[in-house]
């Protein structure tokens, strides 16, 4: 009965020291940053879905991708609020499923932020990846407030001339992530 009394002193004990000394940290814990906390971000809409999926590959020349490939439409406005900081946006392309076959270099995509080309490449480096970034960051210092930028992705089979038949009809699906940094 004497041992089960003082192990359960010890941990009272124990218990008391801790908690007093957690009060003693936290009261007499002091910070020295001073800022201000911006809970303003820039709005991203996207004019259908921001999924782009393609299941009926077919080649294009690459003049025509405009017309005839897999697009997604969204816009970025930078408000008000952002006016005294740099903003920069990321866009990236994840949860990528894709055919094997695709994996190739003219199996492309190319961004347009206001009909103008901000990012292109392919994915013959995406490996066993489920995500590609696009376009690494992005500033943008816009000249009035609110601003709105519009994007166009497309994503295509460049057709080079040669029999690309087995690489027709392969699906592509991913998802458009848009993500901000903030800096005063």
């Amino acid at each position: 009965m004497v041992v089960v009394l003082a192990i359960t002193l010890s941990i009272f004990i124990g218990i008391l020291f801790s908690s007093s000394y957690a009060w003693y940290a936290y009261a007499n814990a002091e910070t020295a940053i001073n800022g201000e906390t911006i809970k303003e971000v820039p709005t991203v809409i996207f004019s259908q879905t921001e999924y782009v999926y393609s299941k009926t590959t077919l080649p294009i020349r690459d003049e025509d991708h405009y017309n005839y490939a897999s697009k997604n439409s969204f816009s970025i406005t930078v408000g008000e609020k952002l006016k005294n900081y740099d903003v920069g946006v990321e866009i990236l392309l994840n949860d990528i499923i894709m055919s094997n076959e695709l994996k190739i270099a003219n199996y492309k995509y190319e961004l347009l932020q206001d009909n103008e080309v901000v990012s292109s490449g392919n994915f013959s480096n995406i490996g066993s990846n489920n995500k590609l970034d696009i376009a690494p960051m992005i500033l943008l210092t816009p000249s009035s407030y609110p601003k709105t930028y519009s994007y166009e992705l497309y994503i295509w089979l460049s057709d080079d001339g040669t029999n690309q038949n087995d690489l027709m009809n392969k699906a592509f699906s991913a998802k458009v992530n848009v993500k901000s940094a903030i800096k005063k």
